[in-house]
């Protein structure tokens, strides 16, 4: 993989993945936009809305559990196609629900199709990419579902549920034909993952080694779609480089029990936690938020828009920085400063401007930090495990995105949007802690840093 390097045919791959993960935003974060649109339909409160939130959090936490059980069992190209095909039925189902039950019975659905989705995404671009572009790779796939997809989610919410809610029949339908505007466009892309191929690094610990330069091949060419014949496959790999040990000796879960292995689960998971249950609070209930703040909902829509441009640009910086600094240095640097302006919004955020100046600045430093850590997670672990050690994670952080809006709605009620930002902070001061812990990966190969773990275990 270092030897081919990044070319088209990579290039292919990401916006593959990327755009599964773009309309997957879309979908996560229209729970928070249709609150008012619930709350004229069926009377909906905002415990009501985070119980949602939490249904559809379990789904997410089954998802990515399920994804990382069939990226590491039947491959990552698999895994990715079920999880788009059950998003998009499910949200597509979703619009067409009579109350809150089955609204939320058919968001569990789109969460369990959106769960494996960044979780089967990370370990596939992270294995088919050379080590001097694996950070900045993996970093940008955040761009597209945290960064853009952020961005345009609120800026098409605003425009749906805004000028045009009169014309798709006011409050209690538009957020329906929001749904369904977000399920459609991703059909289009099931159809067009048909020529992703499967990570060249799964099949070799698999011991296919035929279809892993057959793969390699395909890359190499830069042509996605072309199909070379057996006399056409260049065997860049033999069945010498096969693992020693391989998922068929039925010990490939254990490597995430070892000592070595739960010490980066655990300082990793914890950063998670924080990083992204203060980040998933805003996604789910910051409209919520505004809009008992007494702003209207096309004021807290067009705010949370600016903020997430701040989001994006975070997002952008991180995948530019992955590449020339360290991980540790741009987790900690990113938790100090997203601590000051969660504090400066707690105490300065007041009026329109300073709301979306100080809430877009938070949300760089949020999206840097949930993006390097993401970028981070499968680099953790060894091939036969990574999808599984990126699922535990992603189970981790989804887990938070469930358990810190109800908490937010209890500080919210108490102490009002000042107190839950000062909660933020000190979530950020606890991921300045763990980032000391897990081993620096960047600019190491992933058969490097494996090694060297292997060998700690050993020892």
């Amino acid at each position: 993989m270092d030897r081919i390097g990044f070319n088209r045919a990579h290039a292919w791959v990401l916006i593959l993945v990327l755009s599964g993960m773009f309309f997957s935003a879309l979908e996560e974060n229209a729970t928070g936009a249709i609150a008012a649109g619930l709350q004229a339909a069926f009377g909906t409160t905002k415990a009501d809305l985070a119980l949602m939130a939490l249904i559809e959090t379990i789904g997410f936490v089954v998802g990515r559990l399920l994804a990382g059980y069939m990226g590491d069992r039947y491959g990552r190209r698999k895994a990715l196609s079920v999880n788009l095909l059950l998003y998009t039925l499910g949200g597509l189902l979703a619009a067409f629900s009579p109350n809150m039950i089955i609204l939320s019975a058919f968001r569990f659905v789109v969460g369990v199709g959106l769960g494996g989705e960044f979780t089967i995404g990370l370990a596939l671009i992270s294995e088919m990419v050379a080590t001097r572009n694996r950070g900045s790779v993996t970093a940008s796939l955040n761009i597209g579902s945290g960064g853009v997809g952020n961005f345009v989610s609120y800026g098409l919410f605003l425009v749906v549920l805004g000028p045009m809610n009169g014309i798709l029949g006011g409050t209690e339908l538009s957020w329906r034909w929001l749904l369904v505007m977000l399920a459609a466009p991703a059909v289009m892309v099931v159809f067009f993952r048909r020529y992703l191929p499967e990570s060249p690094r799964f099949l070799l610990a698999h011991g296919k080694v035929d279809e892993a330069n057959k793969v390699l091949t395909i890359l190499a060419s830069g042509r996605l779609r072309w199909r070379p014949t057996p006399e056409e496959v260049i065997p860049y790999l033999s069945a010498s480089d096969v693992p020693t040990k391989t998922v068929h000796q039925r010990l490939p879960i254990m490597a995430l029990f070892t000592r070595s292995s739960l010490r980066r689960l655990g300082s990793i998971g914890v950063a998670s936690w924080m990083s992204f249950g203060a980040n998933g609070t805003l996604f789910v209930l910051l409209p919520a938020f505004l809009l008992s703040e007494g702003y209207s909902v096309t004021q807290s829509l067009g705010f949370t828009m600016v903020m997430n441009f701040g989001g994006l640009l975070g997002a952008c910086a991180a995948a530019y920085l992955a590449g020339r600094v360290g991980r540790k240095t741009v987790i900690r640097s990113a938790a100090v400063l997203g601590c000051g302006a969660g504090i400066a919004f707690a105490t300065l955020a007041n009026g329109a401007v300073l709301i979306m100046v100080i809430g877009a600045l938070f949300k760089i430093f949020a999206m840097l930090l949930n993006t390097t850590l993401a970028a981070w997670w499968p680099e953790q672990f060894p091939t036969h495990v990574r999808a599984r050690g990126v699922s535990i994670l992603n189970a981790v952080s989804t887990s938070s995105g469930a358990i810190m809006p109800l908490i937010s709605v209890a500080v919210f009620s108490a102490v009002g949007l000042s107190g839950v930002f000062v909660m933020f902070a000190f979530m950020y001061a606890l991921v300045f802690v763990s980032a000391f812990i897990p081993p620096e990966t960047q600019g190491r190969s992933l058969e490097e840093i494996n090694n060297e773990q292997s060998a700690q275990e050993a020892g």
